[in-house]
């Protein structure tokens, strides 16, 4: 419980580093996979706990100084090739690990890493996600845009010319149940290039969230009743 505390005072204490905006743009998934660092002719071994699309979380005390440059090489997963990229020390955190942020990424490397916390972030989302194959409108887009599935929360908007981290879309799209056109007001939350925005929705008519919750919930429910009567016939 003390350790808990103590690091909650570092992360106040490290607040500012941990705002600024490369830290914030992407999500972050919990991963475990190995992670070798150079610092000038020296190699090191470590593993990483935390992996975003601006950088990673090496747990354990790694020897760095905030600020050091280090040159890093991972795997991400098993069926991913290695990813190689230059990082500077962000924060360190005595006795938790050393978060570091990427200078310097390929877009072959970066894209490898947004596309796998997109999966990821996907399989872990407390809101169920369903399937919605549909085009939407987006007011602040320069592109035409589609989405393929939407929760009560949120969709993944996928387009061509998506918009910055933080900006507020408005939003059109027909959600296959028969009524009129959902009219939403979103954040983007991440961006996945060449794929498109995860976006979050901020503003909604009682009578349109309504509609996306029981449209959630309907087919939800069809996909897991095949289960659910599959294991009363064991």
């Amino acid at each position: 419980m003390l350790e808990s505390h103590r690091f909650k005072a570092l992360r106040r204490r490290l607040g500012k580093d941990l705002k600024k905006p490369s830290a914030r743009r992407y999500p972050r998934v919990p991963t475990k996979f190995a992670v070798e660092y150079t610092v000038g002719d020296r190699k090191v071994r470590a593993r990483a706990s935390t992996l975003g699309g601006g950088g990673l979380f090496l747990e354990g005390p790694q020897e760095l100084a905030q600020g050091s440059e280090v040159v890093v090489r991972f795997r991400p997963a098993k069926h991913l090739p290695f990813v190689e990229a230059r990082a500077k020390v962000c924060y360190v955190v005595p006795g938790q690990g050393t978060g570091l942020e990427f200078t310097e990424i390929s877009s072959e490397h970066h894209q490898i890493i947004l596309r796998l916390i997109h999966r990821k972030t996907a399989n872990r989302r407390q809101l169920p996600r369903v399937p919605l194959a549909t085009q939407v409108q987006c007011k602040e887009c320069m592109a035409v845009a589609f989405s393929r599935d939407v929760s009560a929360g949120g969709m993944f908007v996928e387009t061509s010319v998506p918009c910055e981290t933080g900006a507020r879309v408005d939003l059109r799209f027909h959600l296959n149940d028969g009524g009129p056109i959902v009219v939403a007001v979103a954040e983007v939350k991440y961006l996945v290039p060449k794929l498109g925005m995860g976006v979050e929705f901020l503003e909604l008519s009682p009578a349109d969230r309504q509609r996306l919750e029981n449209y959630v919930a309907g087919l939800a429910a069809n996909k897991t009743e095949p289960a659910a009567k599959a294991d009363s016939k064991r």
